[in-house]
């Protein structure tokens, strides 16, 4: 068994040196051939350069359509005042004008990491600094310092939200952390970051000396067994982190609510979870065989199951009445019983293997490491970098979009479960009340909406109910 020393005293052992010749700055390869590094490296900053304009043209298209409208929709008429759309509509200018930016911030960092060899130079400074160290720890404080760099990183987009969108979209400062404050935070977050790139790092690297395919088979495996765990012990225990759970008997449920779950033969437990903060209302299905548990957030309730005088003033009203809740709750066993979180499951794992039998093929490839203007002396743990930032994108591009194609449509199956059911009416009340309690921007680009969002738009699921009420043909390519 190879074990490493904890300790071990910098004035003894051999110094390691970086030897070889690396690529630099040279922009001319040799050769046109894959396997020339400066080429190599003109074709990977081509990949992040495409794959960022790609998404620059869905944020401008979301931003045009924002611009675009100037009142809410026919469908939220009373539901959503023209004072609460404008300011939904800030909060979305906001929001897409900070994503373009970080976009075209990220263009710039991944293309200038490849032409001015940033992380060799953050290399050989480790070298320099702890050339007496084992390349296991020369690994740990690579990544301690790749880590800082990273988070260093975030200080453009930073500045740009809290210098520039805050005050012209007029964020209440009340609301949101100031600037000086983040910046402190950023600084505690590179020493808390460390307590898990350190332990991570190591296990990596004691894995990096088995078989590329072993390590494949073997991560796979683990993540595979970790959800399997997740369910089991979330099914028992809920989420404790979340809030407190209390066990909801039969006696306690109203009429609609116990009809609801014996329509739908639902075998588990319900539980009522008292939430430690006031997030976003909902319930779920967790758990798998014999450990099944419906979880309903209390804040999903009207007025969370308190007397109005409990309350403070922003909160009196808001949750759904005793028959909107029941249909919200059929939504969610209607994804139980036609196994959407079992299917989900299913592609979340199988697309966690291509990602890894990719990664697998491309991790020894040393002329990636060259490209990226390292020598034959490298670290080992850069590979899981470079492979994720600069060969996957493509890969992401096409499987967010396989992913999300297929969540938002188990939603829209689920929609019409509950309408065969008897459920749709309620179940439009309870959107509408959901969004009148909490607004948020009602239109969504439908090119954006495809490689941005796992759901359907609140607007697009009204519409949908409204035509499953109806027996209106519809085609397929509006609900993509």
């Amino acid at each position: 068994m190879y074990i490493v020393a904890l300790y071990q005293d910098p004035m003894h052992g051999k110094r390691i040196i970086i030897s070889g010749n690396d690529i630099g700055m040279s922009l001319v390869p040799k050769e046109m051939s894959i396997s020339d590094p400066i080429l190599l490296r003109h074709i990977l900053c081509l990949i992040i350069v495409i794959h960022n304009v790609f998404h620059m043209i869905l944020c401008c298209r979301q931003l045009k359509l924002c611009k675009e409208y100037k009142a809410p929709p026919p469908e939220m008429e009373g539901i959503m005042s023209a004072g609460a759309f404008e300011a939904s509509k800030e909060k979305q200018l906001h929001n897409s004008y900070l994503e373009l930016f970080n976009l075209i911030i990220d263009t710039i960092y991944s293309c200038l990491d490849l032409y001015l060899c940033i992380l060799a130079h953050i290399w050989k400074l480790t070298v320099n600094w702890y050339g007496h160290a084992n390349h296991i720890w020369l690994n740990v404080t690579f990544m301690t310092l790749f880590s800082t760099y990273l988070v260093f990183r975030m200080l453009p987009s930073l500045f740009y939200e809290k210098l520039v969108l805050d005050p012209k979209y007029n964020v209440d400062p009340e609301k949101s952390p100031s600037l000086v404050g983040l910046i402190c935070a950023m600084a505690f977050y590179v020493v808390f970051l460390q307590i898990g790139i350190i332990p991570l790092t190591a296990i990596l690297m004691s894995f990096d000396r088995m078989s590329v395919w072993y390590f494949v088979v073997i991560a796979w495996l683990v993540l595979v067994l970790v959800f399997l765990l997740m369910l089991v012990t979330v099914g028992i225990f809920g989420v404790p982190c979340l809030g407190k759970s209390r066990l909801v008997k039969d006696s306690d449920m109203n009429d609609r609510l116990r009809l609801v779950l014996i329509h739908f033969k639902f075998p588990g437990r319900v539980y009522l979870m008292h939430t430690f903060h006031v997030g976003r209302p909902t319930a779920w299905v967790m758990g798998c065989f014999c450990c099944l548990r419906l979880d309903i957030h209390d804040n999903l309730k009207l007025n969370r199951g308190l007397d109005a005088n409990d309350l403070q003033s922003g909160q009196v009203g808001a949750g759904l009445n005793d028959e909107q809740l029941p249909a919200f709750v059929a939504h969610q066993l209607a994804h139980w019983n036609l196994w959407h979180i079992r299917k989900t499951l299913a592609m979340i794992n199988l697309s966690l293997l291509l990602y890894l039998v990719l990664f697998g093929l491309c991790y020894k490839w040393q002329t990636l490491y060259r490209a990226a203007g390292f020598t034959k002396f490298y670290p080992s743990i850069v590979g899981f970098w470079l492979v994720y930032k600069y060969l996957m994108p493509v890969y992401y591009t096409i499987n967010a979009w396989i992913v999300f194609f297929f969540l938002r449509h188990f939603e829209y199956a689920a929609d019409v479960y509950v309408v065969r059911r008897g459920y749709g009416v309620p179940m439009k009340a309870a959107l509408l009340k959901l969004f009148a309690d909490d607004y948020e921007f009602p239109y969504v680009d439908h090119c954006y909406l495809m490689w941005h969002r796992f759901r359907p738009s609140i607007l697009q699921r009204i519409l949908n109910l409204q035509r499953l009420e109806h027996n209106q043909r519809f085609s397929v390519v509006s609900l993509i």
